[in-house]
């Protein structure tokens, strides 16, 4: 595969190196970059050309590969300047066989050598390099289509940018202090004297049109791109952007790795060393924000995440794609506010995948697997197969290093030839499924790990298919209730409910009203039917008993299920990971569940209470008056009380079994919020229906003055028992959902479209 689970601890200058850490970019760089320049110096100075193995590193391996290929790209070029002998890749090969080991001639040697050629006014026939290198015949054409203008892929040009320190001006702008250096450009904090203003100023290669696209970029997490300058008889772009001077993400995770510890507290006071360091501005003056103060590390986290996710789809939205989401991409406001930089939108797939750029960038670790197969040369995926869910998978990966200060495919390590490590960081992509050493304990901890790990599911199709979606479920995460919700909505019973919703809600529905019924016939039947005189009473009772429970609850059944069968068909989409149809009409039937059912049940006891005596009436002759008011205030009794309790039970099942599932399907929106808030305010009412009904029942016994008939005696004294204990039951959970639609209502305030919704 061309990896190894856990690298080896080894230094790149002087010990036997076979692989490479990505983690040790930087340093590779600053080696790869020494060897260069030593070349670079040999050719200028001296009139005869230099020997390319006496600038090579002794100990054989991958760097000393990477080191020969980069060497051998500048020999070609000064050749051709110098009008000396040109060697061809034979040559070199044959002088150096390691150069074709293990998997043919380097593709990035072959474009360049063409490029070389090409520009120096050669004619130069396609043909000729698909007949010296037929393995890799199918590569060249692509590579050949993709950039008719063969720039150059040598490191070398990147070297340019380095000269630049401190203390100089540069055009408009003047050094005040650097704030990093790489393999393709140098930042530094500048001043730029026509506006008077500070900024930060990269100086790279004069490479690519990104600068007018990013400045149209106007997002409160992504830096701002005021312009830019070329400096063309040196080849070198000067690129100014908005100072950020919280330092970067990099810098956080390092922090975090170091102490062994990951909290608010070390956040702010890395930001701070970072402030410190440029001397612009103080921690003091700007602290940190309250969304950070004191939070829990997963809170952090899951904020970092939801303001880059937004960023993310807010450039999505413009047609721009990242392609290059790592932690040094990512800088910090003073008061920890995140930033996405850098945006790769030059990126050319197999050209850059040709060479080492992406791994001195420190970028391949967070490439997707579509990504890395994009940077290979011989597949058949290209850069315009990408899409925003390769950002999101990145942006996956640096979430996962920033909770648990690893990332989640390990320490990957370059070994072999460029094209099989790409090939086996993909291949362990795909095969792997990712665990943390150590399992977060909180609810927002454990439900993060959730959201990441479908943000870097092999296949696109089982991420989150737009960031949007990604910064929606992470804010949702801030709220530790929400968490718990949707966490609880995926085990035990409220899984089993969202399982089976139809079995659920029958339960649900049904159940309160079948006890009711139960307690009114008795009663009914002790307190009226056996006071009537004549045995054909108790049978017309129970022939009318039977009639109408035998038609009311199959059509309260038949109506319920109609109504909730929306709900049910898109918890199936969503269960089954099948593109829903109407989640929004889904999630209105479960919210309203409980009052439809609770209505519906009212409705049919009220009309029970008029059916009851009338049939009875019918069947024996005659009905007393006084039994008509009987039979209609206690069927009307007990079906409010029966209605109250299917409220609560429905909307219980809605807010933590039935909502969360597909909310995390399609992001919540002002049409919920004002379902949310209707079902909090009209919770109380249905409350004083399940307390204050009860009660109303017995005063109406006391009144009646029928204490001293045993039977009422009873009604009084369960009445009075079960409205209590129904009523306490009711309480608990009208308070829980309560909270449970608080915390669901502020994580919607997160968000504009659901922000400062119509609460009439």
């Amino acid at each position: 595969m061309g990896l190894h689970g856990k690298p080896l601890n080894i230094n790149i200058d002087d010990q036997p190196t076979t692989p490479l850490k990505l983690d040790d970019a930087s340093a590779s760089w600053d080696v790869l970059a020494s060897f260069m320049e030593r070349f670079l110096e040999q050719w200028e100075s001296e009139a005869l050309p230099p020997r390319v193995i006496d600038f090579l590193p002794d100990e054989p391996g991958v760097f000393r590969r990477m080191v020969l290929i980069e060497l051998i790209k500048i020999d070609m070029e000064y050749r051709r300047q110098r009008n000396c002998d040109f060697l061809r890749l034979e040559d070199y090969h044959e002088r150096f066989p390691e150069l074709a080991r293990p998997d043919g001639m380097p593709t990035d040697l072959i474009f360049e050598e063409y490029h070389v050629r090409k520009t120096s006014g050669e004619e130069v026939d396609l043909q000729e390099y698909g007949q010296r290198f037929p393995s890799q015949a199918d590569a060249i054409v692509r590579l050949f289509k993709l950039d008719a203008n063969t720039v150059t892929t040598s490191l070398s040009d990147g070297l340019a940018h380095s000269k630049f320190s401190t203390g100089e001006r540069v055009g408009d702008f003047y050094l005040m202090s650097s704030l990093g250096a790489g393999a393709f450009g140098s930042v530094f904090l500048a001043r730029q004297e026509a506006m008077q203003r500070l900024v930060a100023l990269k100086i790279s290669m004069d490479k690519g049109t990104e600068a007018q696209t990013l400045a149209q970029l106007d997002h409160p997490n992504i830096v701002r791109v005021y312009d830019q300058m070329r400096m063309p008889g040196q080849n070198l772009r000067l690129l100014y952007m908005q100072f950020v001077a919280g330092g970067t993400l990099q810098s956080i995770i390092r922090e975090g790795n170091r102490r062994q510890c990951r909290d608010a507290k070390m956040l702010a006071e890395t930001i701070a060393e970072t402030l410190d360091q440029t001397g612009v501005v103080t921690a003091q003056n700007v602290p940190l924000k309250s969304e950070l103060v004191d939070r829990p590390w997963s809170e952090v986290t899951c904020r970092i995440g939801m303001e880059l996710a937004s960023a993310l789809h807010y450039a999505h939205e413009q047609g721009i794609l990242h392609r290059d989401v790592k932690p040094a991409n990512v800088l910090l406001e003073a008061n920890g506010t995140a930033k996405l930089a850098d945006f790769n939108i030059s990126f050319s797939s197999q050209l850059e995948g040709t060479s080492p750029a992406a791994y001195f960038g420190g970028s391949l670790a967070y490439m997707s697997p579509e990504q890395l197969e994009a940077c290979h040369p011989e597949h058949t995926r290209q850069a315009s197969d990408l899409d925003g869910r390769s950002d999101v998978f990145s942006l996956g990966v640096m979430l996962w290093e920033l909770l648990f200060g690893t990332r989640p495919f390990g320490d990957e390590e370059l070994v072999g030839s460029w094209r099989t490590s790409l090939l086996g960081m993909a291949e362990l992509r795909r095969e792997q499924i990712p665990q943390p050493k150590q399992m977060p304990t909180d609810d927002v901890g454990r439900r993060l790990l959730a959201i990441l790990q479908r943000c870097i599911k092999p296949e696109p199709r089982d991420r989150y298919q737009t960031a949007e979606l990604l910064a929606r479920d992470l804010g949702m995460c801030l709220e530790p209730r929400v968490a718990q919700l949707q966490q609880s909505s995926k085990r035990g019973l409220m899984a089993l409910a969202a399982r089976h919703p139809v079995i659920a809600c029958i339960i649900a529905g049904i159940g309160p009203n079948a006890i009711a019924g139960f307690f009114n016939y008795v009663y009914n039947d002790q307190a009226i039917i056996r006071q009537l005189e004549g045995t054909n009473a108790f049978n017309a009772f129970w022939n009318v008993q039977f009639v109408i429970n035998g038609t009311a609850f199959p059509l309260a059944t038949i109506v319920g299920v109609w109504y909730l069968w929306p709900m049910v068909k898109g918890l199936r989409q969503v269960n089954h990971r099948q593109p829903p149809t109407d989640l929004l009409l889904a999630r209105r039937r479960a919210f309203r569940l409980g009052r439809f059912v609770s209505y519906l049940g009212i409705i049919e006891w009220s009309i029970a209470g008029i059916a009851f005596p009338v049939a009875l009436h019918i069947l024996l002759g005659g009905l007393e008056r006084q039994w008509y008011f009987h039979f209609v205030g206690s069927l009307l009794i007990c079906g409010m009380i029966a209605a109250a309790y299917p409220f609560f039970f429905l909307s219980t099942l809605a807010i933590r079994a039935f909502v969360p599932p597909m909310f995390e399907a399609e992001p919540m929106n002002k049409l919920d919020v004002r379902e949310l808030r209707w079902m909090s305010r009209h919770m109380d009412w249905f409350l004083y229906l399940a307390g204050g009904v009860p009660a109303a029942g017995v005063m109406l016994l006391l009144v009646a003055g029928h204490m001293e008939d045993p039977h009422s005696s009873l009604a009084l004294k369960v009445l009075s028992a079960a409205g209590a204990i129904g009523f306490g039951f009711a309480l608990s959970l009208s308070r829980s959902v309560h909270a449970d639609i608080t915390a669901l209502l502020k994580a919607a305030e997160l968000f504009d479209d659901t922000r400062d919704s119509d609460r009439n």
